[in-house]
C-alpha cells in the first residue's frame, strides 16, 4: 500500500507541474527603446546621404527600423510656430520624457484647435509593418505630461488615439487610406474621459461591419465598434480563468473597485509623466465567420480584458492578417482657445511585439487556473 500512495501522490504532483510548466515561447518580431535613434522630427532633411534613410508616403524622412511616418501638426514649427513642437519628435533633448529618465523616446504633441468644426487634430503616426501574422502580442510603455493631467480635471481631454494594430489590403503607394476599407481587422487603443466617469479605456474594433454579433462578449456596449470601457466597472470577469480583475490604485493604494469612485488618471495612471505599461494580444479568427478571434489587454501586467469569441473576419471580407503596428495618431481636442496655441505630450518607450503572449504572463494565468496541489497528503 505504502509503494501505491507513493505512485499515486508522485502522478498528481508531476501532472500539476506539469500544468504550470506547460509554456511555449514567444518569437520577437520587434523592439525598439529609441536610445540609437538619431534626432527626429518632421523638419528633418528628406534627403539625406545615408543610403539606409528612407523617405515616406507623406514625404517626410523615416526613422531607422520603421517603415511609414505621418507627421502633421497645427502649432508647429513646420507651420511656422517656431516655438511649438511638432506632432511627434525623438530627440535627446527630451531624455526627461524618456523611461528612466535618460535615452530617447517617442513624444508626442497634442494641438489644442478648433477650427468651428469636429476636426481631428495633430497627426502623429509612426508604422512598423509586422509581415502577415494570425496572432500578435505587442507591449509598450506609455506616460503623460502634467498638463495633460491638469486637461483632463478641467474636462477638456477629448480622445487621442495612442496605439493601434491592423491588417492592411490597400495599395502600400498610399497607406493612409484609412476609408477606403483597406484596414481590417483593426484595432485602437485610444485615451479620453472626465472626472465625472473617469478616465476611459476606449478600444475601437473595426472592419468588422460594425456588428455587435461580431464582438458578443467584450463588455461595455458597442457604438458603431467603439467601445468605450471604464477601469472601474468593466473588469467582471475579465481576468484569467474568467475571474473579476482588479487593477492597482497607484494613488491611494489598493484596488480601483466599484464604489471607491472614477478612475482618475493618477489612479490608473500614476503621477504625471510616470510610465505604466501597456500590452495587447490580438488572434484572428480560425475561419471567415467563426467566433473565436481573441483579444486581451493588460495594464502593468495585470490582465484587464479577455473575449475569444470575436468574429474578427466576417465571411464577407478577405484579411491577410495583422501586418501593421502603430503608435500615435490624430486627437479631437479643442480644450483651450486658438489663441493659447496650447500645446501637452505624452511619451511612448520600450516596445516590444512578438508572436504570442511572453511566457510569464502565461504561466500567471495557469497558475491561477490550473488545480491546487492535494492537500493533506503524506507519503510513507
Amino acid at each position: 500500500m505504502c509503494l501505491r500512495k507513493k505512485i499515486i501522490i508522485n502522478s498528481i504532483l508531476a501532472t500539476f507541474l506539469c500544468l504550470g510548466t506547460a509554456l511555449s515561447h514567444a518569437e520577437l518580431i520587434f523592439s525598439e527603446n529609441f536610445d540609437e535613434q538619431p534626432d527626429w522630427d518632421k523638419t528633418m532633411d528628406s534627403s539625406p546621404s545615408s543610403k539606409s534613410a528612407r523617405v515616406g508616403a507623406k514625404g517626410d524622412l523615416i526613422p531607422e527600423g520603421w517603415d511609414l511616418v505621418r507627421s502633421e501638426a497645427t502649432w508647429a514649427p513646420s507651420r511656422g510656430h517656431m516655438d511649438r513642437h511638432e506632432s511627434f519628435e525623438i530627440k535627446a533633448a527630451d531624455s526627461d520624457k524618456a523611461r528612466g529618465g535618460k535615452g530617447k523616446a517617442m513624444v508626442n504633441w497634442r494641438d489644442s484647435h478648433d477650427p468651428g468644426w469636429k476636426r481631428w487634430n495633430s497627426d502623429s503616426i509612426l508604422l512598423k509593418k509586422i509581415g502577415n501574422q494570425k496572432q500578435v502580442y505587442v507591449e509598450f510603455y506609455i506616460a503623460f505630461s502634467p498638463e495633460m493631467y491638469q486637461t483632463f480635471v478641467n474636462g477638456g481631454l477629448g480622445t487621442s488615439k495612442i496605439f493601434r494594430i491592423y491588417g492592411f489590403t490597400g495599395d502600400w503607394s498610399d497607406p493612409f487610406n484609412y476609408f477606403a476599407g483597406a484596414t481590417h481587422p483593426s484595432l485602437i487603443w485610444s485615451v479620453s474621459g472626465a472626472m465625472r466617469y473617469g478616465i476611459r479605456n476606449k478600444l475601437s474594433l473595426y472592419g468588422m461591419n460594425n456588428d455587435p454579433e461580431n464582438y458578443p462578449d467584450m463588455p461595455g456596449g458597442s457604438h458603431q465598434g467603439d467601445h468605450s470601457l471604464s477601469y472601474v466597472s468593466n473588469l467582471k470577469g475579465m481576468g484569467p480563468g474568467g475571474k473579476d480583475a482588479k487593477l492597482p490604485d497607484k494613488q491611494n493604494g489598493g484596488y480601483i473597485i466599484p464604489g471607491s469612485g472614477a478612475a482618475t488618471m493618477e489612479r490608473v495612471f500614476g503621477s504625471p509623466g510616470s510610465y505604466t505599461k501597456m500590452a495587447f494580444f490580438v488572434k484572428l479568427n480560425s475561419e471567415k465567420g467563426v467566433h473565436d478571434g481573441v483579444i486581451t489587454q493588460w495594464v502593468d501586467d495585470v490582465q484587464i480584458l479577455h473575449a475569444d469569441t470575436l468574429n474578427w473576419v466576417p465571411v464577407n471580407k478577405d484579411a491577410t492578417g495583422w501586418n501593421v503596428v502603430g503608435f500615435g495618431g490624430n486627437d479631437y481636442f479643442q480644450g483651450y482657445p486658438n489663441s493659447e496655441r496650447h500645446e501637452e505630450w505624452y511619451a511612448i518607450d520600450d516596445i516590444k511585439i512578438l508572436t504570442e503572449v511572453p511566457d510569464y504572463l502565461k504561466a500567471d494565468a495557469e497558475a491561477k487556473d490550473a488545480p491546487k496541489p492535494p492537500a493533506d497528503l503524506s507519503v510513507e
